[in-house]
């Protein structure tokens, strides 16, 4: 297993950044909507269902809901709490284990150069006081943060064209800039790591959040009878010697779907333990990559769409259509019937997998039986 503890003594806050890290720029202005309130409540209930074999039991009950997972908020005020989005790295193990990413109620990977994945994690319901590593920006992110209810965007930078699109974005009441080229004083550098790896944030001294109040961006209950089939898991492979492989494999004693990546158990750090990354969802995008006008070798995802989404929830999946549109940012997940799909409440992944269409290499998508990801799974546990 990777070495986690002691982290947090290891932190120094020294603000010391490589220029080419950061890659120059000015800060961001930004136009502060007035945000609109919402209110989401549900009758208090009470469910059983069995799952993989495994009895649940779902509690959901009257009050305000967190937006980004469905379950109870902790109060009204918390349920219209602006989002945080940091951009985390996820290149290679030397990025390896995160932290932060157990809190984040969202999580989207999206392909990167090299076919390497990079996660913008969601924070709302829960706020960690630290996560890292930060990494620079995409074009990618502009359309994955609309419908966010104008979060804080942390990230170390980004080239020009990107920095130029960002701003743009920002003005346009897209996000709040709390990057590293606009606040020095939340970030540091882990002295047990090297750089680019070693740029952490304290989010605890960010003095100011997003200007938004968020809305759901899915929709969250119990998974039609109708619909879907009981399922082990899913495996996303890029085919090429430096690309990337994850799975995410059904675990019924937790009735969460436990990540695997490049064929070990992915972890990330919560405090100084490490804990297994287990979302109660995992949304598969099938998503059209086309070049970034920031840089030929980058993909850029276009999620203002349509395509082809396998949802992997409450031990099942269904396989169906997603939708997307600048006036409608939230995700509209449909079955082939046309019925929404309803998410298991809780965290969600979206993974952002190159189609069919796309100027880059296809993911290929393969699912197992229960057997087998069962096996997958004990196999990697007994690694770790």
């Amino acid at each position: 297993m990777r070495a986690g503890g002691g982290l947090l003594a290891t932190v120094a806050l020294s603000a010391l950044f490589v220029a080419s890290c950061l890659d120059g720029g000015n800060g961001v202005e930004v136009s502060e909507p007035e945000p609109e309130p919402i209110e989401q409540t549900v009758a208090s209930t009470t469910t059983s269902t069995t799952v993989a074999g495994s009895q649940t039991t779902t509690t959901v009950f009257d009050g305000p809901l967190a937006p980004f997972t469905g379950l109870p908020a902790a109060s009204a005020a918390a349920a219209r709490q602006p989002a945080f989005v940091v951009k985390i790295g996820n290149n290679n193990d030397q990025s390896r284990p995160q932290m932060g990413l157990a809190e984040a109620d969202i999580v989207y990977e999206e392909l990167i150069e090299g076919l390497k994945t990079r996660f913008a994690a969601v924070f709302q319901s829960q706020v960690p006081p630290l996560a890292g590593p930060v990494r620079s920006a995409r074009t990618t992110d502009v359309e994955l943060l609309a419908g966010l209810g104008t979060p804080a965007l942390v990230f170390s930078g980004a080239n020009t064209p990107t920095l130029v699109e960002l701003r743009d974005a920002a003005n346009r009441g897209v996000f709040v800039d709390a990057g590293a080229l606009r606040r020095l004083d939340p970030y540091f550098r882990l002295g047990s790591r090297s750089a680019p790896d070693n740029l952490w944030i304290d989010i605890e001294m960010i003095d100011f959040l997003g200007s938004g109040v968020p809305g759901p961006v899915v929709t969250y209950g119990e998974l039609s009878e109708s619909l879907g089939t009981e399922i082990g898991g899913v495996e996303i492979t890029y085919e090429a010697s430096f690309g990337r492989q994850v799975s995410h494999l059904w675990d019924p004693a937790v009735a969460r779907w436990v990540r695997v990546q490049d064929g070990t158990l992915h972890t990330t750090l919560q405090d100084d333990t490490e804990v297994e990354i287990a979302p109660a969802n995992v949304v598969v995008l099938h998503v059209v990559y086309e070049i970034s006008p920031a840089d030929p070798a980058s993909p850029e995802a276009q999620s203002f769409s349509t395509g082809p989404v396998q949802v992997f929830t409450q031990g099942r999946v269904v396989e169906g259509t997603w939708r997307r549109s600048p006036q409608e940012p939230a995700w509209d997940l449909r079955s082939a019937d046309g019925e929404v799909i309803a998410l298991q409440p809780g965290a969600t992944w979206f993974i952002l997998a190159s189609a069919d269409g796309s100027k880059f290499p296809e993911a290929r998508i393969a699912t197992f039986d229960l057997a087998e990801a069962a096996a997958r799974l004990e196999t990697a546990r007994a690694a770790n």
